[in-house]
Parts: C-alpha cells; structure tokens; sequence
C-alpha cells in the first residue's frame, strides 16, 4: 500500500491522530510509522479496543484448589522411574521464556545475561545450559532447548550463546524464536506513536508463546524429532530442576496436558499468582487481580484459604499447546510510557499512560485436560530475579542460590556454618556439571570433605 492508502485506512478506523502535523515530521519517523501501520494485524488491532471495554480482570467466584504435597508425590520411586523413562526416550524438550531486559536491575541487556552465581558469577544463561549439558551427558542423547526472545534483545541473546560456544551444548540443538508484539492504545482505544515515530509495542506476554512456536514454524519440527512434552520455566529463576524426572513422572501419570509447580505463598500479599478453581476449574489468579478478602481469607484452622501460589514452573504437551483453540485472553496493564506527541517543527516526547495488552500461559490451565498443581519447596526451587535491591532482588537470589547448595551439603552429611540467621557464613556454588542432585552429590564427595570452612565451588 501507499503512503496515502495508509493514511486513509488508518483514518478511516478512528485513527487520524497519528498523522497530526504529517509534514513537520522527521522523514525516519514518517518510515517508521508506514512501516509499522503496513505490518499491523486490524484483527488484532480490533480485538485489543474491544478487550478495552471489557472486565476481563474480574475474578470469578474461587474457592481452594486441590495440589499434591510434595511429601506425597516426591517419595513414589516408580513415578521416578517413568519419569526417567521419558526423559531417555527423547521425549522432552526445554522451553525457556527469556524476553526480558536488565533494566530493574541496573544491567545493560537481557536479564539472561545477568552474573548471578556467587562465586562464578555464572549467568543465568550459562547456568541453565549447563543443567541441560549435564541432562544430555546422563541421558546419551540430544536435548533440544526452546528460548523465548523479544525483538528488543533476541540477536543480543543469540550472540551472547555463540560467543560463548553455546556453554558446551551442541549448537543445532538450541532454537531461538522472538515472542510477538501488541501495539499498546489509549484509554479511549487509540495507537500510541513511540518516540522513534512508529507505534508502541510491548512483548505479548509469556502466554504468546503458543503462538510464536507455530509462527516459527517449531511445533512440526518437535512432533518431527519425537518432542511431546515441554519443561517450562522463566529465566529468572536459577534454582528451577532442570529437568525433574519426578514431576515429569507424575505429569505422565495423571495424563496431564498441563502440570504445574506451587509452593506457600510466604506471605498473603506475595506477588505470584494465586492458585484455585476459578468457577469450578483449576487456575491461577495474577496477584494484582486477587481482592483483599479472598487474599487474606483464612480456613477454621487459621491457616491461609488460598494459601499456594505459582511459581511459573509447567509441563506443557506439545499436541495441546498447539490446537489452535488455544485463544488466550488478554490482561490490560496500565503504564507510564514514553511517547512522541507531534507538534510544529516536529514534536516532542513525554511521559504518558498507555494501556498494554499481555497474555499468561497460566490462563491454558483452565482448558487442559487433567491440569495438576504440585507442591515444590522454596528452598529447593525459588529464587527468582527481578529487582535490583529489596524482595525478589540480587542479594536474595544469589543468597537463595547458596543456600540450596548448602542444604545439599548438608543432606551429604557436610557441616555448613551458619549465622544467626541460619544462613550460610560461606558462599556455596556447585555447578551442575559437577552434581545435578544430591545423590550425585553423595558420591562424588563421599569421604572427602566433612566441614565447609572458607568458600567452596565445586565444578
């Protein structure tokens, strides 16, 4: 289409603002909008401004939802066994979700990218590579590891692993794929044109990676290489098993097409999602949609009703993240963004809110066939990494790091110091090329080390 044709459309569609003093714009601005507005789905664009006048974020009536303790589903040795049986067939893949930026914590580039281990200074990427590295070398067969990237930092990530040989992985067995992109509007469902001149767009959320897989056309490549179930996890959380034949086993089990990891909340106001049966059906309630009644809500015991959240952790079947009735909803989230407002001589950019439009891949647990809640232990598996200073921060992810490693020494039979708030005096690292859990750990240090007394890496 023609700059003209462009322009009448998007006129046409209650959208003429955006070509407000059209000729005192720079001409890369004027490119960058033609570009963007030739290259916008208007079905898209049109189910967005209808999500505007919809309360999509009213939760249902909820009442508790069942999980499994992990006391009962972590002692049953013949899960185990089907477990490892599906993992040595091949069946297994790994889906990572790594769009995000560094910019909460100060960094420079993809929060993949972040030195998080403390005494490596390993990152996140390297970390999980390494997981996956030792899963091949146990198993003798290939591992394929699925990245979810951003246009913003997808050939930063891609760079990152080539400069770095992949951290031992065999290349062809690593697919990156970049999530898609929703434009953001205005309240009254108007584009919003970004500084550089063409429409603001965010990443669509961690639930758009249904879509992107098939985008990338990688659904037929797993069916092709015997892929059925995918491990899920984000890429800020290093503490994720990776894999975890025990949770894959019960997954297979109960003939799930949707398992998913939870723990106890620490406190009520904790900012995971919520799990329950949302009009009778298993889900997860984003914390900020959770009303104040429900989230501080108590049983005649005293203990919390809604008392487990989620920590982002799933199996996901390939033949069901693929049906194309998969139609997530979108959740609105109102922003303060940088815009472009043009003007004479050209305009100006400021700050103003916008609404932007995510989907979560939790929203497919209502659908799933059997979907399970698993309890898992924060200690074990929860650290993740999303602020600089404070909760869920630098210090407490990498303070939550030593501690897993020092509660494996410890199940060895090894004394870890500890200070007076039981936390360890040491900084502990164990790569998981040198032990992927602790009975591995058992035999590698058995009769060598009794005692930590200064720091110690083992890799």
């Amino acid at each position: 289409m023609s700059e003209k044709e462009i322009i009448e459309q998007f006129s046409s569609l209650g959208q003429e603002h955006l070509f407000d003093f059209w000729h005192d714009r720079a001409e890369s601005r004027k490119a960058k909008l033609m570009s963007d507005l030739a290259a916008l789905d208007l079905n898209l664009l049109n189910s967005l401004i209808k999500n505007l006048k919809v309360n999509n974020q009213t939760v249902p009536e909820i009442s508790p939802a069942p999980f499994i303790s992990q006391n009962e589903w972590r002692s049953r040795s013949e899960i185990r066994r089907l477990g490892e049986q599906l993992l040595a067939s091949g069946r297994v893949g790994y889906l990572t979700v790594a769009g995000g930026q560094g910019s909460r914590l100060g960094f420079e580039g993809p929060k993949g990218m972040y030195p998080i281990s403390p005494l490596r200074k390993a990152s996140l990427f390297q970390i999980f590579a390494e997981k996956i590295l030792s899963a091949r070398k146990k198993l003798g067969i290939p591992q394929y590891w699925y990245i979810m990237t951003s246009h913003q930092n997808h050939k930063t990530i891609m760079d990152a692993f080539k400069r770095n040989s992949f951290w031992g992985l065999p290349e062809e067995e690593v697919r990156f794929f970049c999530q898609n992109e929703n434009p953001s509007l205005t309240e009254d469902g108007k584009l919003i044109l970004a500084p550089d001149g063409g429409l603001f767009k965010n990443p669509n959320g961690h639930g758009g990676v249904a879509a992107a897989l098939k985008d990338w056309g990688l659904y037929k490549e797993m069916l092709k290489l015997g892929v059925e179930e995918l491990f899920c996890f984000q890429i800020d959380n290093p503490l994720v098993n990776v894999p975890d034949a025990m949770f894959l086993g019960m997954h297979c089990f109960k003939n799930s097409e949707m398992s998913s990891k939870v723990m106890e909340k620490a406190v009520p106001e904790e900012r995971i999602g919520t799990i329950g049966l949302l009009g009778g059906k298993p889900g997860i309630i984003e914390y900020s949609d959770l009303d104040a009644e429900n989230m501080y809500a108590k049983d005649e015991s005293g203990k919390l009703l809604f008392s487990h959240g989620s920590i982002a952790i799933h199996i996901l079947n390939v033949l069901f993240l693929s049906k194309k009735a998969l139609n997530l909803p979108f959740h609105k989230a109102r922003k303060k963004m940088r815009v472009f407002i043009p003007g004479p001589g050209g305009g100006r950019v400021e700050e103003r809110e916008g609404v932007k439009f995510e989907m979560f891949i939790f929203d497919a647990i209502p659908i799933a066939r059997n979907p399970v809640f698993f309890e898992t232990s924060r200690k074990e598996e929860f650290a993740p990494l999303k602020n600089r200073t404070g909760v869920d921060s630098v210090e407490t992810c990498t303070q939550g790091y030593i501690e897993k490693y020092a509660h494996w020494l410890e199940k060895c039979g090894i004394g870890v110091p500890r200070d007076e708030q039981g936390r360890s005096i040491y900084r502990i690292e164990i790569s998981p090329l040198f032990a992927s859990d602790v009975e591995t750990l058992k035999n590698r240090m058995k009769n060598s080390v009794n005692y930590i007394d200064e720091d110690i890496l083992l890799s």
